[in-house]
C-alpha cells in the first residue's frame, strides 16, 4: 500500500483547489453536480430498460416462427430415427 506523504497532501490540495475553482466558474455547487450525476445514471438505465424491452419483444415474436418449425423438424428427425 502507498505511504500518504506530503507531498501527495499537497498535490491533492492543488488539485482541490483549480477542481473547486472550475465548479465555481462554472457555477456548479457540489449537490448540484452530484444531481445532475444521479440524473444521467438514470437516464443511461432507462434507455437499457428500454432497449432490453424491445429485444426480448423481438426474440419474442421471433420466437412464435422459429419455435414451430423447429418442433416439426424435431419430430420428423425423431420419428426417423425411431423408425430404423
Amino acid at each position: 500500500m502507498p505511504k500518504i506523504t506530503p507531498g501527495t497532501i499537497i498535490k491533492l490540495l492543488i488539485i482541490s483547489f483549480f477542481v473547486g475553482w472550475g465548479l465555481s466558474v462554472l457555477d456548479l455547487t457540489p449537490m448540484e453536480l452530484l444531481r445532475s450525476m444521479f440524473n444521467r445514471f438514470d437516464q443511461i438505465l432507462d434507455w437499457i430498460g428500454r432497449s432490453f424491452g424491445s429485444i426480448v419483444s423481438y426474440v419474442l415474436i421471433g420466437a412464435m416462427v422459429v419455435v414451430p418449425i423447429w418442433l416439426v423438424l424435431f419430430l420428423i428427425d425423431w420419428s426417423k430415427q425411431r423408425g430404423r
